[in-house]
């Protein structure tokens, strides 16, 4: 039996200074590398249809089977772990998650507190 994959204790966001591009750009290229915006788009589609993406199911995204797609694949899964939007289910299996969308929150109500002002405000 394999080891669990250790994932960060942390992600790096690099958040556009225009606002603009955050409002063009589509959040997973935000989030991510564009190849790996648009694996991240398949993996969470294939989660919806079938509500969890089984660890078998990598071939599904992989058709060529190189070690490159394989590499991309498990490094957008991890990144998509770390950062809250896919979560663990049964029995090794990947499942959506707002974690990510607990933790933006709570980000967003520290700095709205740090500048004084409430979100009815703005």
């Amino acid at each position: 039996m394999g080891r669990r994959a250790k994932l960060p204790d942390h992600v790096n966001i690099q958040i556009p200074k225009d606002i603009v591009e955050l409002y063009e750009k589509p959040i997973l290229e935000v989030l991510l590398t564009p190849k790996e915006a648009e694996i991240a788009e398949q993996i969470i589609a294939h989660i919806k249809e079938n509500g969890r993406l089984w660890p078998s199911d990598w071939v599904l995204f992989c058709p060529n089977k190189s070690p490159a797609e394989k590499k991309n694949y498990y490094r957008t899964l991890k990144k998509l772990l770390a950062l809250g939007i896919l979560g663990r289910g049964k029995e090794g299996s990947f499942i959506l998650s707002d974690e990510f969308t607990r933790k933006l929150t709570v980000m967003l109500e520290k700095t709205l507190a740090l500048i004084g002002k409430t979100a009815r405000e703005i």
